[in-house]
């Protein structure tokens, strides 16, 4: 099933073939005109009103806004969106008043980059989204704090406030103007899935040229096709995206099932139509989340109808059905797994929980902790050079430095060649324009305009988003600083070399991940690892739980999860030419992911549910076995498990919960074994 590993020149010529695209790539569909419009009003209502009140330190809560602003374009929408935008906050104005005090000597300097370097780095562990957000609180030490010319700590304490204002701000205006980000496009393809599902469902007689099964198998490709591309493109996974690939697939499931009800002569009951139909309305946000969980729980509920031909089987896909639109109801409102009214993790243990990926990702084969090291190493070398760099301008070199290092080499060598374009070209035009704006009100306009045109495309072109900030960054800086010199470009330009070279030398040198551990190697890791867990699991809710066993299953499965989210980025740029193989990559990393939220949600529930039973027994050693077998790499396996009938002594609530979580584990596993096994684009 493992495809042949390309040669060297064909790693070579496809990675020239995808840098080149990426320069060049452009979107109309996918411009964050909201994104944009909110990050311009952030940076701008400060800056009119620090000119209208005489009060220059407002620019800094504009700056502030900007900043996070820029940190959270990776997965607007999300329901964790507030909280990220919160911590990044709070961390930017501590990391900007640290940077204040630490910028008195070098020595302080140094010592606070390798601190911030290590915790930012280490933020990557929650997911890309936090990864980019914590983008704004290095930018805080090294752009804000560190060049301050007053190191007092009257100082520091009010510019790390006016930070944090500014992030009070951009969390106002996120609440406000709220948009789908750059998965938006990928929620309006799974609607169209659910609309044309109902279609289906509701159809006795086919009318018309194009058949309802072949409208849903379009409208379902295309939907993966579209989640891929724009995965690719994309700096980082997303919540948002992977719901939204979710929700596909379990359309794609409701679809076999509701085809082979079709065949047994019936239709899906009005109440499955009814759940479609919201379905799709709240993919295209015309559906309340509580309406949602209001039908999920009346689905929940619903009992199978008696139907007179092979009236069990025929009861059996109902039960298949209206569960898989119980799970697909409570995704589209946001909650990851089903109601419960089990006890909550006490206190600590929620707080060993938060911390427990960090944990997870301190061993030395931690693609994570690598990066971590080998960014405040960096960055702490670039902080040096600012130290030499002609004032004031010296933050351009940790800067670049910190947006150029990736955790694999290949990444970073992409990302400085898109940097290093990105910012000639942008500064040759932001100087050639300087002479032609003599007033800080036409300055101001063209920084406008730059900087909207920066966060409209940033959500899929880096290379011509770093164009636009060049242009605006020019006059930027004249509004600023009035009196600069006109070599401020060259020296811009001077500064990103020397940190796009500094970010090049450790990604390659620094205990350095390259690519040769590639996506087959890290599935295999994963579903050995994650296998393991869900034993742990699995056991635990027999009754055998061993605390140390279960921590370190979860930790090790949570490294190579994470490692294979970091290395998926890379496969999906290079398989440009194979769209089959975007879609089944990105499936099978969803899938392995909402397999651990699953079992992570199951472990926490273990204590209540505990209770040794045969039917799990025989659960726990199938599923295991199964993802072995799917470890293993055997062509033409059938692969499936079977759900576990819950015994009847349970406690009826506990049951349902039990029942739901199992199912759930159960698809999760049916949707990673179909993007493995799947031809004929065939993953590893």
């Amino acid at each position: 099933m493992l495809p042949p590993e390309p040669s060297a020149t064909a790693r070579w010529w496809a990675r020239a073939s995808t840098l080149t695209s990426d320069l060049l790539v452009f979107d109309p569909h996918r411009l964050g005109w909201v994104l944009a419009m909110r990050t311009m009003i952030g940076l701008l209502l400060p800056l009119i009103l620090a000119r209208l009140l005489d009060l220059p330190a407002l620019a800094w809560v504009g700056i502030g806004a900007y900043l996070l602003a820029i940190g959270d374009c990776m997965d607007d929408g999300d329901h964790q969106q507030p909280l990220r935008l919160a911590i990044g906050s709070l961390l930017g104005g501590l990391a900007l008043a640290t940077g204040v005090l630490a910028g008195a000597s070098l020595p302080l300097a140094v010592a606070g980059m390798l601190v911030w370097g290590v915790l930012t780095g280490l933020l990557g562990v929650y997911g890309n989204a936090f990864a980019t957000m914590a983008l704004p609180v290095a930018w805080a030490y090294v752009e804000l704090g560190l060049p301050s010319a007053d190191h007092a700590l009257s100082t520091a304490l009010f510019m790390g406030s006016l930070f944090v204002l500014g992030g009070g701000l951009t969390l106002v205006l996120t609440l406000t103007l709220r948009i789908g980000g750059p998965y938006a496009v990928v929620r309006l393809k799974a609607a169209a899935c659910y609309r044309a599902l109902t279609t289906y469902c509701a159809a006795d007689e086919e009318t018309g040229p194009i058949s309802s099964e072949t409208r849903v198998r379009a409208a379902i490709a295309d939907a993966r096709r579209t989640a891929a591309e724009i995965r690719g493109r994309a700096p980082g996974s997303s919540r948002v995206g992977q719901q939204s690939l979710v929700l596909v697939e379990i359309a794609d499931r409701l679809f076999s099932l509701a085809g082979a009800l079709r065949e047994d002569g019936c239709l899906p009951p009005s109440r499955f139509r009814q759940a479609t139909t919201a379905l799709a309305a709240a993919l295209e946000g015309r559906y309340a989340k509580e309406s949602l969980r209001a039908l999920a729980s009346e689905i929940a509920h619903t009992r199978a109808r008696s139907l007179p031909v092979q009236a069990a089987i025929s009861a059996e896909i109902e039960r298949r059905m209206g569960r898989a639109l119980y799970h697909a109801l409570l995704i589209a409102a946001g909650d990851e797994a089903p109601p419960s009214s089990l006890a909550q993790p006490a206190p600590l243990a929620r707080l060993s929980q938060l911390f427990a990926p960090l944990v997870g990702c301190l061993g030395r084969d931690s693609v994570v902790g690598r990066h971590a090291l080998r960014f405040a190493v960096v960055c702490a070398a670039a902080v040096v050079v600012f130290w030499a760099f002609p004032k004031p301008f010296g933050y351009w070199v940790p800067l670049t430095a910190t947006v150029v290092l990736k955790p694999y080499a290949g990444t970073t060598l992409a990302r400085a060649v898109q940097r290093i374009a990105g910012t000639t070209a942008g500064i040759l035009v932001g100087m050639t324009l300087m002479p032609l704006l003599p007033s800080p009100a036409l300055q101001l306009a063209l920084v406008s305009v730059a900087f909207f045109c920066m966060m409209a495309v940033l959500p899929f072109n880096y290379s011509l988003a770093i164009f636009f900030l060049s242009v605006g960054l020019i006059p930027f800086e004249h509004i600023l600083t009035p009196g600069l010199k006109q070599d401020l470009g060259l020296l811009r330009l001077a500064a990103t070399a020397i940190g796009a070279l500094l970010a090049l030398v450790g990604g390659h040198l620094l205990w350095p991940t390259f690519e040769s551990r590639t996506l087959p190697t890290l599935v295999r890791a994963s579903l050995v690892s994650v296998g393991a867990y869900a034993d742990q699991v699995l056991g635990a809710l027999e009754g055998n739980r061993e605390l140390a066993a279960v921590a370190e299953a979860r930790r090790r499965a949570g490294s190579d999860t994470t490692d294979l989210q970091s290395v998926l980025q890379r496969t999906l740029a290079e398989v440009g030419s194979k769209p089959g193989l975007m879609v089944a990559s990105l499936r099978a990393s969803t899938a392995l992911q909402r397999l651990m939220r699953t079992l992570n949600a199951l472990m926490n529930a273990a204590p209540a549910l505990a209770q040794p039973w045969s039917g799990l027994k025989h659960f726990r050693t199938a599923f295991v076995a199964a993802l072995s077998e799917l470890a293993a790499v055997q062509p033409g396996l059938p692969v499936s498990v079977l759900r576990a009938p819950i015994p009847a002594s349970m406690d009826p609530d506990n049951a349902v919960y039990l029942d739901c979580m199992l199912e759930r584990l159960i698809f999760e596993f049916e949707m990673l074994r179909d993007a493995l096994c799947e031809k004929p684009h065939t993953l590893p």
